[in-house]
C-alpha cells in the first residue's frame, strides 16, 4: 500500500498534535516542523476536522487539538478516512 502525501501530512499533524496536550498548535508551528508547506497543512486539517480527529479553534490565540484520546485513535480508521482506494 502507498499513502498519499495528503495521508502521511495527517499522520504527522496528528503526532505533532498528540505530544502537546495541554496546549493549542498552530499550523505554523506544524509547517515548520515538519518543512511542509502551510496550504497543504490547511487542507489536511480541515479534513481530519471533518472527521472528528481535531477540533479546530479560530481567531487570535486559535489552533488545534485533538478531539479523543490517543489512544482511541486508530491509524488504520485514519487512513481509511483519507484514502480513496
Amino acid at each position: 500500500m502507498r499513502l498519499t502525501l495528503m495521508t502521511d501530512y495527517a499522520l504527522r499533524l496528528l503526532m505533532h498534535v498528540a505530544q502537546r496536550p495541554e496546549r493549542l498548535c498552530t499550523i505554523s508551528e506544524v509547517a515548520q516542523a515538519y518543512s511542509i508547506s502551510e496550504a497543504n497543512l490547511m487542507k489536511v486539517t480541515h479534513q481530519l476536522a471533518l472527521q472528528g480527529w481535531i477540533e479546530t479553534v479560530r481567531g487570535k490565540g486559535g489552533g488545534m487539538r485533538l478531539a479523543r484520546e490517543p489512544k482511541q485513535i486508530h491509524i488504520g480508521a485514519v487512513i481509511r478516512g483519507l484514502e480513496s482506494d
